[in-house]
């Protein structure tokens, strides 16, 4: 009788990259593998990258050297690090094996001759295909839906179009399917995720549609999505987030500059002043929405006005979420060979600003709760009770542990850091 090889699974970024992660290693399970946690001893690890920036793609290529230093036999890297540049990835981190976006969901198969096991007859059948009907495992309580696919916005800095091609979006009823497999296997909060989200469109099915089919789903209590691009569908999703009743009240909306001529080298498809109506419009719908947004500093040719004007707005809008990044340049993209590249050290400084800023505004909504009942998804319970409100505040009920994976509600008394601290439930 053969022993069951061992997988484990080390992601490196987005949401989207979760969720993909979860489905390869519901093929693997599917396949006869037992999937373990990364950092022992394992048959293979299978680490899904990222090349978003340099800082990230450095992060593969560690994770790979460290996760070999401590038992992995084989290691697999695959993803948009691979699509970028997966050769210099391999020889830098002697890697066994690369899978771009299209090999990745056969990995079961690439590795199976290595331990003389077959996958299974099901899984054989459908070889290559993500569509394969299993429920992907997560291990937080939220599971994770990919929707969508790919990017042809072409901002200047971005190298998705080049990692994951143009946009597909999948069909709404294998959407829903994924969904209610969640739902059936105890999940009560999913994230709808994608490269751009708001581009989705299954004709002839957009991404309200898909929105309005996922609320009607029984045993579901809240869901959440990514990142909605301005110029998209973002006014609709917030009529529809003002009147619902699971779509948690947290918009993620990317500014990326505030500056006129910036976004304009950016090619982004908005100026500052709309992004700014958006998120005032939003503000008036709900009063009580958590807002997010990524915010680039150092793009070349940003001087110290246009920073200035990125300051500007930033202060004046109520974001609760602040996501910094240094510009990296991105070999086979416009922005990687413009002129005025700004130094390192100056990108490090504004970006130190902007994550002050973000951190006291945090604080300063978050604080905006104190006193009222808020309802949280228990995240981890041990001694204390650790969940997250609809707005993505983080919530400790201390010496109180309640059952993970349920709905609390709670009445915050006071901040400890960017977390809310309840010292009673108020169900």
């Amino acid at each position: 009788m053969l022993l069951m090889p061992t997988v484990s699974f080390k992601t490196i970024g987005c949401r989207l990259n979760q969720a993909e992660t979860a489905r390869i290693a519901a093929q693997f399970e599917a396949a006869g593998w037992r999937v373990t946690e990364a950092g022992g001893p394992c048959d293979a690890v299978v680490i899904n990258t990222c090349t978003i920036t340099h800082h990230a793609e450095r992060d593969c290529a560690r994770w790979a050297r460290r996760l070999r230093r401590e038992g992995a036999r084989r290691v697999v890297l695959a993803g948009c690090a691979v699509e970028h540049d997966g050769d210099a990835l391999k020889a830098a981190t002697g890697a066994d094996l690369i899978a771009g976006q299209a090999q990745k969901f056969s990995l079961p198969e690439q590795l199976a001759s290595g331990f003389g096991l077959r996958p299974s007859p099901s899984l054989g059948e459908e070889s290559g295909q993500e569509e394969v009907a299993m429920t992907a495992i997560f291990a937080t309580t939220r599971g994770i839906v990919k929707v969508q696919d790919g990017c042809d916005f072409r901002c200047s800095y971005c190298i998705v179009p080049e990692t994951r091609g143009n946009p597909v979006s999948r069909p709404l009823p294998d959407i829903l399917a994924d969904i209610h497999r969640l739902v059936d296997a105890g999940y009560r909060e999913i994230t709808l995720t994608g490269a751009n989200l708001g581009c989705y469109h299954s004709p002839p099915h957009s991404l309200i549609d898909l929105l309005e089919r996922t609320e009607l789903i029984d045993g579901l209590d809240r869901i959440r999505i990514g990142s909605i691009e301005t110029t998209t569908v973002e006014r609709e999703v917030i009529d529809f987030m003002a009147v619902s009743k699971k779509l948690c009240r947290f918009l993620h909306l990317p500014l990326q500059s505030g500056d006129g001529g910036v976004l304009q080298r950016m090619r982004r498809r908005y100026t500052a002043a709309r992004f700014r109506e958006t998120v005032e419009y939003a503000v008036a719908r709900m009063t009580d929405l958590g807002l997010g947004t990524d915010v680039i500093v150092g793009f070349p040719g940003e001087d110290d006005r246009a920073f200035q004007n990125t300051l500007e707005l930033v202060r004046a809008l109520p974001f609760s979420n602040l996501h910094v990044f240094p510009y990296s340049p991105r070999r086979g993209t416009p922005a990687a060979e413009m002129p005025d590249q700004i130094p390192t050290a100056t990108k490090k400084q504004r970006a130190a600003e902007l994550i002050a800023i973000g951190k006291a505004k945090r604080r300063d909504f978050a604080s905006t709760f104190i006193g009222k009942p808020v309802t949280i998804l228990v995240e981890r319970s041990k001694r204390d009770t650790v969940g997250w409100t609809s707005q993505y505040l983080p919530v400790r009920i201390p010496g109180t542990p309640l059952p993970r994976n349920t709905l609390a509600t709670c009445v915050p008394i006071r901040l400890s850091g960017e977390t809310l601290i309840a010292t009673k439930s108020a169900d």
